[in-house]
């Protein structure tokens, strides 16, 4: 015991395993524990609510040890560890993390391994837990576990995940459950499941009515189920802007701000009648202190009913009385108040207005972006939350890199200000086409970035592939990479991939097709096919349907949709100039054309069929129906543009479109049968 109190940790080199998060101080020593059937996960002497913990904690453990070894510990309890001879003993100490910040102390640990067996000291039963996660990256699968110590602690207290379960997919209880545990076994201990509409609430039950939404059994389950693995979750619902499904129905149509039915009227005393009945059954589900009332994006605020009834009040001071209503109720539930922090950026002037209890939520997606305006909310005496996000919306495949810098960018950000929380955002725009596994990636990242920080990539796929995929090299972690690199159709649109929308676009309208331009699109293609040979190679699409292997199959279909937006691109170019010049073509170029249009359409038809395979793997029906019906429409067009080939008969040219941000939102809400913002 000595000479480990002397002994000074040195920082975690390139030369060490590699775990997933990263361990702050590591040191090496000579020699290794082996493991054996005999040997214990010996647990501390009972310590009241954190008991559960613990045993889950060493059941997480021991599982993953038997994955990795084929060895069946066994889990026991006893007042004198020492003599049970080689153990791993886990051990609740107030001094096992004595330099500490008292922010992330809980989640402080120290890991000692040596010849004759294994100790994990920490503060909580999270410290244990991530001790124990530790060890069992450590184990070879001979049972060696390396001779070291590991001091390590996280650099945000609060590290977090988002993700939409309302904007098209309601996942399933057993995709939420295995979530959670993904989440544990990064150590993301925070998890928020964004509602806008999809809650069975019984006092207003049209809200949820044909969305497959969630129950209060379900929630309350997944409650104790996530704080058992050292998992918030924390309740999370519109409160706001964001609200067109619910002021679509023509009970709640009167509180909208303006005919958009987009946002509640803070006007209407009524409003806050609604959101106490919504409140009153939403939030007692949840053992969190913290409720997520959202709030972002009341782009009405001010120009409908309020601007009539409160003429006075400008849209910053109808939001910030509107954000002291929220207090009032999250009050009576004791609930701290949580926001997006875009509005208040847009009033700053509102700021002193709010209540210094309420965390904002400071939010932006694209790589390029000014990080330090949290200074700005800190400087006010917020306690602000850095949100990056996975960039995986408006995406068959995610932006990876801009997603990598996004989240790393936020992080750092975030630490030189003071931020206490990260919390990465997996939105499902228009639809939520976009698979739960082909974020993986960024998850472990936003995991990494909270904990230590930055980290070489390759040592970093190598730990994510290992941890996550059950993998020994970096080939998974550089494939989300290598196929999240491939959106280049020679024109840009913020906040998504220029492939997805060519894949859905109808090439009649060709609103995006007419964009695309033929040297990146093959360049595109190069990349691909390279891509495609590697998801063959390792058979992604026939992989099992557990919670990983559905991710291999939604890697390998997003690869596969990426390659036919990509020729669809190609196609609609040749099409579209012999629309604007009919005699460009002869009749056998026309057959040509048509018969790659024909094998385009049964392609994304057979692809259509596999999404769905994919989607109800992990979710229920929900709003599948409205993916479906663009992918149809793609088909119908590809077919129309067959035939109109093979009868010669071209039909006008495309009405020539701009691409901007209101432009890009009215079309795809008309694709999708939806009222233009712009209307």
């Amino acid at each position: 015991m000595g000479a480990r109190k002397s002994s000074r940790p040195r920082a975690a080199s390139q030369a060490d395993p590699p775990i997933l998060p990263r361990p702050k101080q590591l040191r090496r020593r000579k020699g290794e524990f082996r493991l054996s059937s005999a040997t214990p996960i010996l647990l501390p002497m009972p310590v009241g609510d954190g008991d559960r913990v613990l045993l889950v904690a060493a059941q997480q453990a021991r599982d993953e040890l038997h994955e990795r070894t084929g060895l069946e510990l066994a889990i026991a309890r006893t007042r004198r560890p020492e003599r049970e001879g080689p153990a791993i003993v886990c051990r609740l100490d107030h001094r096992a993390s004595r330099g500490s910040r008292a922010t992330t102390a809980k989640d402080a640990y120290r890991l000692t391994i040596g010849a004759s067996g294994a100790t994990v000291e920490a503060r909580s039963p999270d410290g244990i837990r991530h001790g124990l996660q530790t060890l069992s990256q450590l184990a070879t699968s001979r049972g060696a576990l390396p001779a070291l110590e590991i001091v390590d602690e996280p650099d945000y207290p609060d590290r977090g995940l988002m993700l939409d379960v309302s904007r098209g997919k309601v996942p399933t209880r057993a995709t939420l459950e295995a979530l959670i545990e993904f989440c544990s076994r990064v150590r993301l201990n925070v998890l928020m499941l964004y509602v806008e509409h999809t809650f069975d609430f019984r006092r207003h039950p049209e809200i949820g009515a044909g969305s497959s939404p969630l129950d209060a059994e379900t929630l309350l389950a997944l409650d104790g189920f996530a704080a058992e693995r050292g998992v918030e979750l924390v309740p999370c619902l519109q409160s706001l802007g964001h609200m067109e499904r619910v002021l679509s129905l023509d009970r709640y149509a009167h509180l909208a701000e303006s005919d958009r039915r987009w946002s509640l009227s803070p006007s209407r005393s009524e409003t806050y009648g609604l959101l106490e009945d919504l409140y009153d059954e939403f939030l007692p589900l949840f053992e969190s202190k913290r409720f997520n009332a959202n709030c972002d994006e009341p782009f009405d605020l001010g120009r409908g009913q309020s601007a009539a009834r409160e003429p006075a009040r400008s849209p910053g001071e109808l939001f910030a009385h509107h954000v002291e209503k929220l207090e009032h109720l999250c009050a009576s539930h004791r609930k701290q108040l949580m926001i997006w922090a875009d509005f208040a950026h847009q009033h700053p002037d509102q700021l002193d207005r709010l209540d210094r209890s309420v965390v904002l939520l400071d939010w932006w997606y694209e790589a390029e972006f000014d990080a330090d305006r949290i200074r700005k909310l800190r400087r006010k005496g917020f306690d602000v939350w850095a949100c990056p996000g996975t960039s995986s919306w408006n995406c068959l495949f995610p932006r990876v890199e801009n997603s990598r810098l996004n989240i790393e960018r936020w992080a750092d950000a975030g630490r030189r200000h003071g931020a206490s929380g990260l919390l990465n955002t997996d939105w499902g725009d228009f639809g939520h086409y976009n698979a739960l596994g082909v974020s993986f990636y960024a998850y472990a990242w936003s995991a990494q970035q909270a904990w230590s920080g930055r980290v070489e990539t390759s040592r970093f796929d190598r730990a994510f592939g290992r941890r996550i995929f059950g993998e020994q090299d970096a080939t998974t972690g550089r494939l989300y990479r290598r196929l999240g690199a491939i959106h280049d159709a020679g024109f840009r649109v913020a906040n998504g991939s220029a492939l997805q929308y060519l894949y859905f676009d109808g090439l009649g309208r060709s609103f995006f097709l007419q964009h695309a331009e033929r040297p990146a699109l093959e360049h595109s293609a190069r990349k691909i096919e390279a891509v495609l040979d590697e998801v063959g190679e390792r058979a992604m699409a026939e992989a099992p349907l557990d919670f990983i292997g559905l991710a291999r199959r939604e890697i390998a279909w997003a690869a596969q949709a990426t390659r036919l937006a990509i020729e669809k691109g190609i196609c609609a170019l040749e099409y579209n100039e012999w629309r604007s010049e009919p005699g460009r073509l002869d009749s056998r170029s026309r057959r040509r054309l048509a018969t790659r249009l024909e094998r385009l359409a049964e392609q994304q038809l057979e692809q259509l069929a596999r999404l769905e395979v994919l989607w109800l793997a992990r979710n229920a029906i929900s709003d599948f129906a409205k993916v479906r019906k663009r992918i149809r429409r793609s088909i119908s067009g590809l077919r129309t543009g067959a035939r109109k080939l093979r009868e010669n008969t071209p039909p006008r040219p495309p009405r020539a479109r701009e691409l901007s941000l209101l432009s890009v939102y009215d079309e795809i809400r008309r694709e999708m049968g939806m009222r233009p913002r712009s209307a």
